[in-house]
This record gives structure tokens, sequence and C-alpha cells, in this order.
């Protein structure tokens, strides 16, 4: 069996106290005793090794012993931008298989259609460590906080990217796969809209901003089966 992996966010430290639940999980579930020795991530690419000092269920205390920077596992960096659909759970879930297929940033946006106008960023965040110390992947995505279509439009202008963007009522025949098997930046920017689609006015405004609408197949797919059919199509093809 593998050994189980706990994160930390910095390991610059010596001295490592991980908080309650890691550390319940550490001793009370894993019965692991002073003197031990695991694995801890940062989500920044660092793996170390530490020793257990003291072996308390609420605050165990660490001593890293070694430390080493791991490599991404792939060479291509993709972000995918989605309106959150009203029953959040679904997002969650496309949260988590996105971060074990390999995932760089998630940004949420406000749309006109949009049903959902608040994030539980803290949660966001638990299930995509969750997530990476599962599927061993050593870079916590970052999750930005939800902000309107036209902001994001806004800041998305400066960057050197391929900018995709997928709609129900597109008539472009040209499938993500494609495309993707075509381009040369390997930095994606991968659009989403909520349940209710994009407008027509804001499909417009992506495409005079650099976004090239892309077919997903002829099947209607949900919003968050749609991310991670994005997720997915990069990861083959990128």
């Amino acid at each position: 069996m593998s050994q189980s992996l706990f994160f930390h966010p910095d390991l610059s430290l010596k001295n490592i106290i991980l908080p309650e639940e890691e550390s319940k999980h550490l001793i009370r579930v894993l019965r692991k005793q002073k003197g031990d020795i695991i694995q801890l991530m940062d989500g920044k690419g660092n793996l170390a090794l530490a020793r257990i000092e003291e072996d308390h269920p609420k605050k165990c205390l660490l001593l890293i012993t070694e430390i080493s920077l791991k490599e991404k596992n792939r060479n291509y960096h993709f972000e995918l931008v989605i309106a959150p659909t009203k029953n959040m759970e679904r997002i969650e879930w496309m949260l988590e298989k996105c971060c074990e297929i390999g995932i760089d940033v998630i940004h949420f946006i406000n749309c006109e259609n949009s049903e959902r106008s608040k994030l539980n960023l803290e949660r966001l965040e638990k299930i995509c460590i969750s997530a990476i110390k599962q599927s061993k992947q050593f870079y916590l995505p970052e999750i930005q906080p939800l902000v309107d279509f036209k902001t994001f439009i806004e800041k998305s202008k400066s960057k050197d990217s391929t900018k995709l963007i997928a709609w129900c009522e597109t008539n472009q025949t040209e499938t993500i796969q494609s495309k993707l098997s075509k381009i040369e930046n390997q930095h994606l920017i991968f659009m989403v809209g909520p349940e209710g689609d994009f407008s027509n006015n804001e499909i417009n405004i992506a495409k005079a901003n650099g976004f090239t609408d892309v077919s997903l197949g002829n099947n209607i797919l949900r919003t968050e089966t749609a991310g991670l059919y994005a997720c997915v199509a990069a990861s083959q093809l990128l």
C-alpha cells in the first residue's frame, strides 16, 4: 500500500504542527507514533520527510528531515473558467476529478443566467488538497474568487494563451479535440457557461476578446460535465 501524504502550506519551517484534522487522521486512524516518518507536501511542488516529535491527535508536532522538489508531470497549463451551478455538489465533484487529472487554475464567473452568487472557497480548497494528495500530484490548483463575466474577460486580455469557449447554441463544427491537436500555445483557457448558458451578448464579448467557440460533440452536456470534458481533452492532446 502506498504511503499516505499529509499537507502543510509552508515546508520552509523546520518544525511543523499539523492542523487538527490531519493530526487526528495520522494518530487516531493510521496509529502513527513518536519517531515514525511520514511524507508531507505543500502544494508548491515540495515533498518532505518528517519525523513525529509529539504524537498529539490535535496538534501533532513534526520535524522535517529531508525535502525535495517534484517536477510537474505534464507540460501544459490549463485554466478552467466556469459559472458555478445551483447545486454546488456537482461543481465540487468536477473540481475533485479535474484535480486528479491535472488543472492549474479554476476561475468562477457570474454570468447573466447564473443561479449562484456565493462560494465557500475554503471548502473548495480542502477538496483540491484531498484530491492532489490522493492522486499524488504535488501542485495545488489556484482557486479564484467569483467575479463578474466582464471583469474576467478584461483580466484575461493580457494572457498569452489559447482561449476557447463552449456554449449550447454554437454552430461551430470544429471539436475541442480538433482544435487542441493544432495549437502551439500550451497555455489553455477554457470557458463554460451556467446551466442557462451564456447570453448572446456574452458570447459576442468573449469572441471580441480572443475567445474561439468550439463544439463538445452532439450531446448537450451539463456545466460540470463540460468542464471535466475539457480537462480530459487537454490531458490527452496537449
